[in-house]
């Protein structure tokens, strides 16, 4: 039986490793079995945990082989989530229709830095680059607002 995992979780991360990975690249990889991490990606067996040295090499590999990180992406969500309730789950629409119109605001700003008539001409240049960067930061805060209600529902 398929067991529920937390979003942010180690757990969480270790399914996405076990989904694409095989079982040789995990013994080629860490010198443990396929099995060894279904028992540790286990939310409810407090034996089997995975090691730190563990951790990094699978998310090398899957940076090399998958140009994913799993685990990465963990401790960034982990540490920048909020972890107090939030009041109405139903927010959660509202931040993602919010995205829609940040990411139309990427776009805007890149298609500017583009243009013949920027500053740069069709290069981006240093000022474009920091308008393109803090565009993506404005759409990376809503995610996490995102993250943060569905680790609060």
């Amino acid at each position: 039986m398929t067991k529920t995992k937390e979003i942010i979780s180690i757990e969480y991360s270790l399914k996405e490793i076990l989904s694409n990975l095989s079982d040789q690249d995990i013994k080629e990889i860490i010198g443990k079995t396929k099995s060894y991490l279904y028992k540790c990606a286990d939310p409810d067996n407090d034996v089997h945990h995975i090691h730190f040295k563990d951790v990094l090499e699978l998310e090398k590999a899957m940076i090399h082989l998958k140009n994913k990180t799993p685990f990465s992406n963990l401790f960034r969500d982990y540490i920048a989530v909020r972890h107090e309730e939030v009041s109405n789950p139903k927010e959660i629409l509202s931040e993602v229709v919010g995205i829609g119109g940040r990411m139309g605001d990427l776009m805007d700003s890149i298609r500017e830095s583009q243009d013949e008539k920027s500053s740069g001409g069709v290069t981006i240049v240093p000022h474009e680059k920091e308008i393109i960067y803090n565009e993506i930061q404005k759409l990376d805060e809503q995610l996490m607002k995102i993250k943060s209600i569905l680790k609060s529902i």
